[in-house]
């Protein structure tokens, strides 16, 4: 499963997902082991629910969403939720997912559900840039994407299929108010023709992956720290220098420049020159201890 240290993630400055609901399974082959070690029925209602959970997750990857499961008894009607890396965007869209593996008819009574779960989010996906995602093995009903038209907060419905694969993504003007205007659908043709599914592009290309974002966070992760001449067992004290002196700053993925750092020349010098004072710190300690 694809993952992001705390580092990282505090670099970034993006949230830190609440602890696993269970540390019997964190991805959908360890939880078919569970559920075979368990004899859980198939055909149970907590089977079919963890099954599609971890099958978004694993089919939404490919769009870029980087999610993590959230459900349980203190779970404020969330299922997953993450962030989504958009090509362009430095600061990614934080989202809520509820999952729906219902074989009935969907109504609009789910999109009023989902938007319950925005005054119940954990701390760091609230606020600006947060959307409410539904997913669901069904096509949206026409109450459905009604629903979703009118509502006043960024909703996105993706239709994903019980085994996996996307069929129909729809998003509503809340999301595009968010700088979305590059996302659009593509049609998934196999060899005979017949349409198969959908895939996200991002102004005409196909959209990356979560893999090829991290990918990139961690190239550009390491030429950000190769600003500051230290060595990793100093990484942490960078992050905490930069935080206290220039709270906004974090490393660029896409800055037209090619730039990782939003500093200034002479503010990257004051916070070497920080660094480099407690270098000098650390060696009149030590010789403090050497002489005593």
């Amino acid at each position: 499963m694809t993952t992001l240290s705390p580092l990282t993630r505090r670099l970034f400055k993006l949230p830190l997902p609440p602890p696993s609901p269970t540390s019997n399974h964190s991805s959908l082959p360890t939880f078919l082991a569970h559920a075979t070690r368990t004899s859980l029925p198939p055909t149970s209602t907590t089977y079919i629910g963890t099954h599609y959970e971890y099958t978004t997750q694993a089919t939404l990857l490919h769009s870029a969403l980087l999610l993590h499961r959230t459900g349980g008894r203190s779970d404020s009607g969330l299922d997953l939720l993450g962030t989504w890396h958009l090509p362009t965007h430095e600061h990614p869209l934080r989202v809520l997912v509820q999952c729906k593996a219902l074989k009935t008819k969907l109504g609009p009574n789910l999109v009023r559900e989902l938007e319950g779960t925005f005054s119940q989010a954990p701390v760091g996906w609230r606020g600006n840039g947060v959307v409410g995602v539904l997913v669901s093995p069904r096509e949206a009903t026409k109450g459905v994407r009604e629903a979703l038209a009118r509502s006043r907060f960024p909703l996105v419905w993706f239709l994903v299929g019980l085994g996996g694969g996307l069929r129909q993504v729809l998003w509503n003007a809340g999301v595009e108010a968010l700088g979305v205007g590059g996302l659009g659908v593509q049609m998934v043709y196999g060899g005979d023709g017949d349409g198969k599914g959908v895939e996200l592009m991002w102004d005409g290309e196909e959209i990356p992956g979560v893999e090829e974002v991290v990918g990139r966070m961690e190239d550009v992760q390491r030429r950000w720290f190769g600003l500051w001449d230290v060595g990793v067992e100093r990484y942490e004290e960078v992050v905490g220098v930069v935080e206290r002196l220039f709270p906004e700053e974090k490393p660029l993925l896409y800055a037209s420049d090619g730039r990782v750092s939003g500093l200034s020349s002479e503010e990257k010098e004051v916070v070497r020159r920080c660094l480099h004072g407690a270098d000098i710190e650390h060696e009149r300690e030590g010789s403090k201890l050497g002489s005593t």
